[in-house]
C-alpha cells in the first residue's frame, strides 16, 4: 500500500516553527514498523508544500495518516484531515498521536475513519494489512473506528511495552530535510529516545499516566545501533527523565565513548537525579553532554509542594553549580502562577539572574489534558480554545488585569534575552533557549503581549461531526 504520514503546520502557534522545529520522530517510528511492506511517505506541513500541490505531482494513497501530535495541533490537524478527505475522498484517513493517546477532548469533526493511541506502529500495521486485504479491519488494542473511539485513550490504550520491541525509527524517509530540522542552538538536530515513562507524579504532567509509571529502557546496544544510524552531531534526547537508572547510564556513557561516537547532547533531567550521582552528570559531560533542561518550576516550597515535584529550591541550586562546574549549559524551566502578583514577576527575574540559568525558559500554568491537574479544575478554566494551551497563555482567571499579565509574561522574556554570557556560555550563545537571528523571538513577544486578544470566555467546543 501507498501509505501517507501527515505532520500539521500550526502557523497560528506563538513557539513558531522559526524557532523550533524537529523532525516527527513519531511518524518514522510509523515508516519502522511499515518498512518492508508499504512505501510509506511522511508530508511535513512545516516544510513541505500544501497538500493539494502534492495531490498533483503524486499518484493517491491508500491510506492516510494525519498527526495530531499535542493538544494545540488539534484545529489545524482537522483541517489538514478535511483537506485529505477532499482530495481524495474514499481514501481511509486514520489519527494519532499524543493528543488523541492521552485525551478524547476535541477530537469532534475530524473526516476520518480509523484513530490510534499509544505507539501506533502494531496498531496501524495492522490497519494497513487488513485494508490491502480487502478486509474490514477489526478494532485491536490500540485502533478503533473514528466513530466508536469513546475510551480508546483510557481502556483500549496499549499497555506500555518494551522500547526494543519498538521498530527501529526510518529515518531515511526524511533525508531530504535532516538539514532542516533544529531546537534552539541545535541546528541541524536529531530526536533520539532512550527511555519512556517516569516514575514520578507531577500534576502538570501527563507522561507518567501514559506508561502507568513505569519506566522502559532501551537495550544499550539498540541505542548504539539507533545513534549510528544519524549522521549529524547534534541529538536532543525527548526522554522523560533518562538519568533515573544511573549505573545503567554510566554503561551507556563509555559504550558511547568506547563506540567512537563524538556527539553534542541535549537532555531532560530532574534537579535530585542529577545530585543523587554527580559521577554520572560528569562522565556524560566527558562523552557530549552539551545543556540540560531542567524542571526548575519554582524556588518556593509552597509552590513546588503544590505541583507534587518532590524538588525543593536548594537541590535546584546545588544542581546548577554540579552541571556549570561540568561545563554543562542549564535550561531551566519556571512555571509562572496565573495569580502572580508584579512583586512575584520581580522575584523571578531576580532568581533568573542570581542563578546564573544559561538558558532560561518560562510557562504558564497549563492544565494539559491527560493531567491530574486538567481533571481537577477543568471546570475553573476561562477558555475551552485547544491552541491556548500552549504554556503561553493564561487559562485560569488571573489576579493582574488579563492585558498586565501577559505583559509582564513577556517582560519576563525580554529580560533575560538582554542579560550577557550568564552560566557557563560563551558570547556567541543565546541568553534564553528559544531565539532567533531574525524578527521570529521579537513577533514572539509581541503575541504573548497580544496574548489577551486569544482569550474569551469558557464554552465547550461544538463542531459538526464530518467522515
Amino acid at each position: 500500500m501507498r501509505v501517507l504520514l501527515v505532520w500539521p503546520r500550526n502557523e497560528r502557534a506563538l513557539l513558531s516553527d522559526r524557532l523550533s522545529c524537529c523532525e516527527p520522530l513519531p511518524l518514522e517510528y510509523l515508516g519502522g514498523a511499515l518498512r518492508g511492506d508499504h512505501d510509506v511517505t511522511i508530508h511535513d506541513l512545516r516544510l513541505d508544500p500544501p497538500l493539494e500541490t502534492y495531490a498533483q505531482t503524486h499518484e493517491p494513497p491508500d491510506l492516510i495518516g494525519v498527526a495530531i501530535p499535542y493538544t494545540t495541533s488539534v484545529h489545524v490537524s482537522r483541517e489538514v484531515s478535511r483537506e485529505a478527505r477532499r482530495l481524495w475522498p474514499d481514501v481511509p484517513i486514520v489519527l494519532g498521536g499524543h493528543h488523541p493517546t492521552v485525551s478524547a477532548e476535541w477530537l469532534n469533526g475530524f473526516s476520518a475513519d480509523w484513530i490510534v493511541a499509544g505507539e501506533g506502529g502494531a496498531a496501524l500495521s495492522h490497519l494497513a494489512r487488513e485494508l490491502e486485504a480487502g478486509r474490514s479491519p477489526s478494532p485491536v488494542q490500540g485502533l478503533a473506528p473514528y466513530d466508536s473511539r469513546t475510551g480508546l485513550e483510557r481502556d483500549r490504550r496499549p499497555k506500555p511495552a518494551a522500547l526494543n520491541d519498538l521498530p527501529m525509527p526510518d529515518r531515511s524517509l526524511l533525508s531530504h530535510h535532516r538539514g532542516d530540522y533544529f531546537h534552539s542552538v541545535y541546528r541541524p538536530v536529531s530526536l533520539i529516545r532512550f527511555t519512556a515513562g517516569c516514575p514520578y507524579t507531577c500534576k502538570f504532567c501527563s507522561l507518567w499516566r501514559m506508561t502507568d509509571r513505569r519506566y522502559l529502557v532501551k537495550d544499550i546496544d539498540r541505542v548504539l545501533a539507533e545513534m549510528a544510524d544519524i549522521e549529524g552531531r547534534n541529538l536532543y534526547v525527548v526522554d522523560d527523565e533518562a538519568f533515573i537508572q544511573p549505573g545503567r547510564m554510566l554503561e551507556l556513557a563509555d559504550a558511547i565513548d568506547k563506540a567512537g561516537f563524538r556527539k553534542r547532547f541535549h537532555m531532560y533531567i530532574r534537579t535530585d537525579t542529577a545530585l543523587r550521582r554527580p559521577d554520572v552528570i560528569a562522565r556524560w559531560a566527558e562523552v557530549g553532554l552539551d545543556s540540560v533542561l531542567v524542571g526548575a518550576e519554582s524556588m518556593t516550597d509552597d509552590e513546588l509542594s503544590g505541583y507534587r515535584k518532590g524538588t525543593d529550591p536548594g537541590q535546584t541550586r546545588r544542581a546548577l553549580d554540579l552541571f556549570h562546574a561540568n561545563g554543562v549549559k542549564v535550561r531551566a524551566n519556571f512555571i509562572v502562577q496565573p495569580n502572580w502578583l508584579d512583586e512575584d514577576f520581580a522575584r523571578l527575574n531576580n532568581t533568573v539572574q542570581e542563578l546564573q540559568v544559561d538558558m532560561p525558559s518560562f510557562s504558564v500554568l497549563t492544565p494539559l489534558p491527560g493531567t491530574d491537574l486538567y481533571d481537577e479544575s477543568r471546570s475553573q478554566l476561562i477558555s475551552d480554545d485547544p491552541e491556548l494551551f500552549d504554556c503561553y497563555h493564561a487559562l485560569f482567571p488571573t489576579r493582574l488585569p488579563l492585558e498586565t499579565f501577559y505583559h509582564r509574561l513577556a517582560d519576563l522574556l525580554a529580560g533575560a534575552s538582554a542579560r550577557s554570557s550568564p552560566g557557563v556560555t560563551s558570547g556567541a550563545d543565546p541568553s534564553v533557549f528559544y531565539y532567533s537571528d531574525d524578527s521570529a523571538f521579537d513577533e514572539m513577544l509581541r503575541a504573548i503581549r497580544g496574548g489577551a486578544d486569544w482569550s474569551r470566555p469558557w464554552e465547550p467546543e461544538r463542531v459538526p461531526s464530518t467522515k
